[in-house]
């Protein structure tokens, strides 16, 4: 999240950000004023997705910064439902100097960066329907819902003057089926996966640190649920992708243990093995940060995207030596099995 929002700030986006009835009658008045000239967009969508703290964010900023196509940004918020409408009274203001985000990872955003709040859209059409106390739920859409979605999306498009839409959102993956193998929208998948113990440390280390945060920041806390951010700290809840077992662990397990984050990793990626497609394209995390620019020229072929991709500085990812944290020897050695599955799927060059 931005680091800055005013009291101000805050109290806007309660009022509208979180509030479903805002967000729908913003649309319809929107599709009013805006739908008819936006109609002849037929967009093509990038679905940006991985487990949390596997490289996504990374991966939409390189082809954001390489021209893409238009993805979401904080300067969306929190008229996100009106984008043209609200570009005729709201003056777009200088981009702040940028910050490092509050997770600590060396990302820099301002106003201007794209930020996941995709699943906005998703929590108002489907009013939060798929959100339980504790999990996410794996869920179908409707023909109506990706219709309402496509409308979202030529919205956007025909303020931003593009035709690729780009969306980062982990929680892709509870409406992977219908996204995947539906007719009205043409889709494009690129998943992140990264070795189960650096990425297990990671989200555990995310945890105890947003923890903490949204202990002693009640707008934080608001933030992540309005955004449907419930990857880590006090807002957490799992996947529930279908796997009894695994749901089972997940509902006992303690977030500040290791082996929480390990048989989460397990469940997202055995899920995405099940629906694995070669259409997809994979794209394994310590590639994004070693040889950025080799692997995104690789996608860029891929998919013959239009772009202008700049030279990119390689990041050296935080090295975590095992058993500094203690975890289970079978379930680690479980996740690194379905990991060295993946590997040969992933993108080569």
């Amino acid at each position: 999240m931005k680091n800055n929002y005013s009291f101000f700030e805050q109290i806007l986006h309660r009022l509208s950000v979180g509030n479903p009835l805002f967000n729908e009658l913003s649309l319809d008045l929107e599709k009013s004023l805006y739908l008819t000239q936006a109609k002849h967009i037929q967009p093509q969508v990038i679905f940006i997705s991985g487990f949390a703290r596997s490289g996504t964010t990374s991966l939409l900023n390189h082809l954001v910064n390489a021209q893409v196509g238009h993805s979401l940004s904080y300067q969306d918020l929190p008229f996100l439902f009106m984008p043209n409408l609200s570009a005729t009274w709201r003056t777009k203001k200088m981009a702040s100097a940028p910050m490092e985000r509050a997770h600590g990872d060396h990302i820099l955003i301002n106003e201007d960066s794209p930020e996941a709040i995709d699943e906005i859209f998703w929590k108002s059409q489907l009013t939060n329907s798929y959100i339980k106390e504790r999990q996410l739920e794996l869920h179908e859409l409707s023909e109506e819902d990706i219709i309402e979605y496509k409308h979202f999306i030529q919205l956007h498009l025909v303020k931003s003057g593009r035709e690729i839409y780009l969306t980062k959102n982990n929680n892709s993956i509870l409406r992977l089926n219908s996204l995947a193998n539906q007719s009205i929208l043409s889709t494009r998948f690129i998943f992140t996966i990264r070795e189960p113990y650096s990425h297990a440390r990671s989200l555990w280390k995310q945890h105890i640190q947003f923890a903490k945060i949204h202990q002693n920041d009640a707008f934080s806390r608001a933030y992540f649920n309005s955004l449907g951010h419930h990857e880590f700290g006090l807002t957490l809840k799992s996947f529930d992708l279908g796997n009894k077992k695994l749901n089972a662990q997940l509902n006992t397990l303690d977030p500040m243990e290791l082996d929480y984050w390990l048989v989460s990793w397990l469940n997202y990626y055995k899920y995405l093995f099940s629906q694995y497609s070669d259409k997809w394209l994979l794209v394994d995390f310590q590639d994004l940060c070693s040889n950025p620019n080799e692997l995104m020229q690789t996608i860029k072929e891929a998919w013959e995207l239009p772009s202008s991709f700049s030279p990119i500085k390689a990041y050296q990812a935080p090295n975590y030596k095992l058993n500094e944290v203690n975890c289970t020897a079978d379930l680690l050695e479980g996740c690194q099995e379905l990991y060295s599955k993946f590997k040969p799927l992933c993108l080569a060059f």
